[in-house]
């Protein structure tokens, strides 16, 4: 009984190593395509889902694997954009992927996203001229309802939860930054509705919350137009993962996002 139970430990040793092993392979596989798809100095990060590995291998076909690519830069001014993947029914013959021999990989459902980060948000404010503010630094990115985003809320009022607001091709998000506005340093807040359009994000500020020593509250309508042109922004992350079509834009707090679907992808390449 002893040497029995030493032996199915040892076998189930062998089993869980044989299994990361394989799953190393098939990672490797997907990333080094993944980095010749988004053109990368770098591969990827992928994560196989699922609990046993080698029992997907088998059957040649994987639930669900998950593509990470951090510091995309996209332009001159977005440069560290985030690309994420999830991958759905991805079908890789294990005789291809042990031989080597793996030309292709077929996807049959792709989930897209790509995320701008605030500090690249406040780069492109940061980059468009206007004579009464300066200097923009400190830039913060959250989510808001969209009526939120319209009007301020009354006085002691709560506030609708963004989270309960569908995904769609707008959303409301707040951007509060610290700023130099006739050489005072000043916090203030933009809020507004980000949309999607052709694959771009852009931003149309809605009104504005100041706060420092000498103003509280709004400034003369002149210079709240003045301050509020400079966050009317269009930002192009690029295209999305995988010929995913954009259909989303989401603010999550520190990020835009643009996400999609896409179904019956191949993801072929990765010599190299």
């Amino acid at each position: 009984m002893r040497r029995l139970v030493i032996a199915l430990v040892v076998l189930a040793g062998l089993l869980v190593v044989a299994d990361f092993g394989a799953a190393a392979i098939f990672e490797h596989e997907v990333s080094k395509r993944a980095r010749s798809h988004f053109g990368l100095a770098d591969d990827p990060d992928v994560r196989v889902g699922g609990f046993s590995f080698l029992a997907q291998a088998i059957s040649g076909e994987y639930d669900k694997v998950a593509v990470d690519a951090k510091g995309v830069p996209v332009r001159n001014t977005l440069r560290d954009v985030e690309v994420h993947a999830d991958l759905m029914g991805v079908h890789a013959p294990l005789s291809d992927l042990l031989s080597g021999s793996l030309k292709s990989v077929t996807l049959r459902e792709v989930k897209g996203q790509v995320l701008v980060k605030a500090s690249d948000v406040n780069r492109a404010i940061s980059e468009q001229e206007n004579e009464l503010v300066k200097t923009i630094t400190r830039l913060t990115i959250d989510p808001v309802s969209e009526q939120v985003a319209i009007t301020e809320p009354p006085e002691g009022a709560e506030p609708p939860d963004p989270a309960d607001e569908p995904e769609d091709t707008t959303a409301g998000v707040r951007m509060c930054v610290t700023a130099d506005i006739t050489d005072q340093s000043t916090d203030f807040c933009v809020f507004g509705i980000i949309s999607l359009a052709d694959g771009k994000i852009s931003f149309e500020p809605k009104r504005l919350d100041i706060r420092n020593g000498l103003i509280s509250g709004s400034l003369a309508p002149t210079l709240q137009e003045k301050v509020l042109a400079l966050f009317a922004i269009t930002l192009d992350p690029g295209v999305l993962p995988f010929s995913v079509t954009p259909t989303a834009v989401k603010v999550d707090p520190g990020v835009l996002s643009v996400s999609g679907k896409a179904s019956n992808v191949v993801l072929s390449g990765g010599n190299g």
